[in-house]
Order: structure tokens, then C-alpha cells, then sequence
């Protein structure tokens, strides 16, 4: 079926780390009938041990994985910002090579659920689209999954 006939989508972007690996065991095993959508956002500099993890991850739980891959890379935006390496008070990584790709992947004909790997026990907003088609939902903080929940996972 193309994506773009559905009229409602679930998408679980996975980073690579822990949580979101989790989370991926957790929406299977809690909503079997839930056709998920697996995706990944390539900044263009990951290191080998993220690929290798990914493919892990697929074949653990037979899963496909769309990469994502923005339309610049990070060296790019490097020069861009004229060398300033992202930090949290300077989040252009996360807003260029993450955010921007995956909004535009998702398009804005069909609502879709962004499911998102946020525990109860961080203190953190999380993923806000300015896009209305686009519902994040964060299962762990929902369910009041917190980090050892996350590690026995």
C-alpha cells in the first residue's frame, strides 16, 4: 500500500539508543495490531556502532527500517554555523538533521502518530510539531515507564 492512501500512520523513529530500542519492544509487544512504522534519521555522520545497532534491532525484531536522509548533511551544516558544534543550548543537529527531514517524510495529507521515547522519570517536553497532522505520543511517560523499567526491556 503507498503511504501516501493511508489515512493514518504510526511512526516510531528510533536514535540508536537504548530508549528508543525499548520502546520499539514495548509498542510490539503491547500493541501487536498496531501497524508501526519504523524509521531512522541519518544526519550523515554516525558512527559505524549506530548501524550496526540498527541492523541488531532489525533482525531481533523483524522489523524493516526506512532511513531518513536530509537533503544537507552535518558537515554541511557545520560550515553553516560557522563551526559551533550543537550542545543542548544549540540544537541545530537535532532541528536540521532530525526534525526538518522527518516532518518532511511525513508529509501533511495523513494524521499521523509520532511515537516518542520519552520515560516518566525525565524531565523533558520532548518532540513539539508545528504541524497539525503530526501527534506525538510519549508511551513510557503515559504507562510511568522509567529508566530501570527501560534496562529490563
Amino acid at each position: 500500500m503507498n503511504r501516501t492512501s493511508k489515512k493514518e500512520r504510526h511512526i516510531l523513529a528510533l536514535s540508536g539508543g537504548k530508549d528508543s530500542a525499548a520502546l520499539a519492544v514495548y509498542m510490539r509487544d503491547k500493541y501487536p495490531e498496531l501497524e508501526l512504522e519504523y524509521v531512522f534519521t541519518d544526519s550523515g555522520c554516525e558512527l559505524p556502532e549506530t548501524y550496526e545497532y540498527l541492523d541488531r534491532i532489525r533482525a531481533v525484531l523483524n522489523i524493516d527500517i526506512t532511513v531518513i536522509k536530509p537533503e544537507r548533511d552535518f558537515d554541511y551544516w557545520l560550515k553553516y554555523y560557522k563551526g559551533v558544534l550543537p550542545s543542548p543550548q544549540n540544537r541545530w543537529c537535532t532541528r536540521q538533521l532530525k526534525l526538518k527531514p522527518f516532518e518532511s517524510f511525513i508529509g501533511s495529507d495523513n494524521k499521523t502518530y509520532s511515537y516518542v521515547a520519552i520515560r516518566a522519570d525525565e524531565e523533558r517536553g520532548g518532540y513539539r510539531s508545528k504541524k497539525e497532522n503530526i501527534i506525538p505520543r510519549h508511551p513510557f511517560a503515559e504507562d510511568g515507564v522509567i529508566l530501570n523499567d527501560v534496562m529490563s526491556i
